[in-house]
């Protein structure tokens, strides 16, 4: 009852996923990603430890393929599970568990693998990487979500509603430029994650100078002044001396 994309940016290295499910959270379980180095899906009764092993293979240089196949030979349950696998160079692999009851399917595109489970129809992962293909200048995260809404337009899960979504794209220095996720949803969670990343779009670039270049970032002087007045208030200058060393910070 998931259906999901990874992908590829071939000229930044990043790869990200975007996924859905009738079910709750499902953005801490399913997807494994590594800047550079390839993606992992692990879905249908889930075992998360399986996108961790073949993450590690990836990292190590491995192969879709191969990391296919040591992911399905390293446990016993692989037939109830649904594996996904896109390698640094782009190329995927998939495995369908023969436990699986339900119409399940998967479809490569170029750089991308859409895969999915208790699907309403067989076409709703091949809609997703024909919409991921169809925008090639788009960035990453847009390409994922445009693949994600055209796998719920296509049809999506055999029975709704959409409980839950993510979105998650790496970047550079360990710091991902995505990482965005509705646990729990009342309407549609695909059109909630559309909202919440264009909310946040805006903030891609700023949450990384925080992290990468604080001393440039100025300090918010709404935040600030509430702050001395509060610590007035309270007859706490001794102890948050703010007001007296303002010049260490630049206000905007």
């Amino acid at each position: 009852m998931t259906f999901s994309i990874i992908g590829r940016c071939a000229r930044t290295g990043a790869f990200g996923a975007a996924i859905t499910t009738s079910d709750l959270a499902v953005g801490n379980r399913c997807v494994r990603l590594a800047h550079g180095k390839g993606a992992m899906l692990s879905q249908h009764r889930t075992d998360s430890r399986l996108g961790d092993f073949g993450l590690s293979l990836l990292q190590k240089g491995e192969a879709a393929q191969d990391v296919l196949a040591r992911v399905c030979a390293s446990t016993e349950h692989i037939d109830w599970r649904q594996i996904g696998v896109l390698d640094a160079r782009g190329r995927a692999a998939a495995y369908h568990g023969r436990r699986m009851y339900s119409i399940y399917a998967h479809s490569a595109g170029q750089n991308c693998l859409a895969l999915g489970n208790i699907l309403d129809n067989d076409d709703v992962p091949a809609r997703m990487s024909a919409a991921f293909d169809a925008a090639p200048n788009a960035p990453l995260a847009e390409k994922l979500m445009r693949a994600l809404e055209a796998g719920r337009d296509a049809g999506g899960e055999v029975l709704g509603p959409l409980r839950s979504s993510a979105l998650r794209v790496t970047g550079e220095h360990g710091i991902d430029a995505y990482d965005l996720r509705i646990d729990i949803s009342d309407t549609d969670a695909v059109q909630d994650l559309r909202n919440l990343f264009t909310a946040y779009s805006d903030r891609e670039e700023t949450l990384r100078c925080v992290a990468l270049t604080p001393d440039r970032m100025p300090v918010s002087r709404t935040l600030f002044e509430a702050s001395v007045e509060r610590i007035s208030e309270l007859g706490l200058e001794a102890r948050f001396p703010t007001a007296h060393n303002a010049d260490n910070w630049t206000l905007r």
